[in-house]
């Protein structure tokens, strides 16, 4: 994703992304994550997890999905470069949003939020297993969480 964008056009695209999403839980929580992180400075504050709500519900999904979902698409099971699970109906792919996020972060912190948002924007598409896949959510959280912080350049 090579243009520069606005904390409010960064928030408009991920809502526009998460709009298609099959699990609401998780549209709500990258939505809320977008609007902590771009609109109101959140990373540093996301990265503790005392009175985090966003990180709460993760947490909450990761012992008891609330969601249930019966099929996984084997037809896309094959394809590498741009998988439906990873691709909204309005062109949007999972890859730009994750880029979004960790402009202006570095390393493991970029590689842990993400892996999480990975997860969280393929959350019942790839597998039957939801709440495994809330658990990946939150483990890469967790390490996330457990890195130093560093300061976040924004766009």
């Amino acid at each position: 994703m090579a243009k520069k964008m606005t904390p409010a056009e960064a928030v408009e695209l991920v809502s526009k992304y998460s709009e298609e999403m099959p699990s609401a839980v998780a549209s709500k929580v990258l939505n809320d994550l977008a609007k902590l992180i771009f609109i109101d400075d959140g990373f540093e504050k996301f990265c503790k997890k005392e009175g985090n709500d966003i990180y709460a519900l993760i947490a909450g999904e990761a012992e008891n999905p609330s969601e249930k979902f019966e099929s996984e698409d084997e037809a896309d099971k094959a394809v590498t470069n741009h998988p439906k699970r990873y691709l909204n109906k309005s062109g949007i792919e999972a890859i730009d949003i994750i880029e979004l996020f960790c402009s202006g972060i570095n390393g493991g912190q970029a590689f842990n939020l993400g892996t999480a948002v990975k997860y969280l924007a393929r959350l019942g598409k790839k597998t039957k297993n939801v709440q495994e896949e809330w658990k990946k959510v939150k483990w890469y959280i967790d390490r996330l969480m457990d890195t130093d912080f560093v300061e976040v350049q924004k766009v």
